[in-house]
């Protein structure tokens, strides 16, 4: 299977205002040096984003876009605002999701992650998840991202 570039399922799965915001989050990433690396995901594509030659969570299109923030990514605590704090924790997974992940595809975990001072005890491996983030969301992921260390 070819894997096709993310922009191209973007204008294929999505339409109007969503698409639109999705395709200006990629632009938005590739300007401030993100790629994406694409991998078959048992018949549908998802994508590594890249930072500094680092994988760090995954991107999916399906219905809405999709984002997650691994384990391992780390943030600058002193760059976030009470408002952006909240949004963080208030996008952090702890396990079980039910909704998305349920066993045997994915067991409890016990990943122990810490975000802006909160520790969360038990989270998904990507501790920061994103289904069809508006206008609003997309800006704050992007202080998010611009947050690394």
């Amino acid at each position: 299977m070819a894997i096709e570039l993310l922009e191209d399922i973007i204008t294929k799965k999505l339409t109007g205002e969503p698409q639109n915001l999705t395709m200006d989050f990629v632009l938005f990433m590739k300007e401030n040096g993100f790629s994406f690396e694409g991998f078959d995901a048992g018949g549908s594509t998802r994508w590594n984003p890249i930072y500094n030659g680092k994988g760090f969570g995954c991107v999916a299109v399906e219905d809405c876009f999709m984002f997650w923030l691994g384990l391992d990514w780390s943030f600058d605590d002193s760059l976030a605002d009470d408002e952006l704090k909240n949004f963080a924790w208030e996008h952090t997974v702890v396990c079980p999701q039910e909704k998305y992940c349920k066993p045997p595809y994915c067991e409890a975990s016990k990943n122990q992650w810490q975000i802006f001072g909160k520790k969360f005890e038990s989270t998904c491996h990507a501790p920061l998840a994103f289904f069809a983030p508006d206008a609003e969301a997309l800006e704050k992921i992007k202080k998010l991202l611009l947050m690394t260390r």
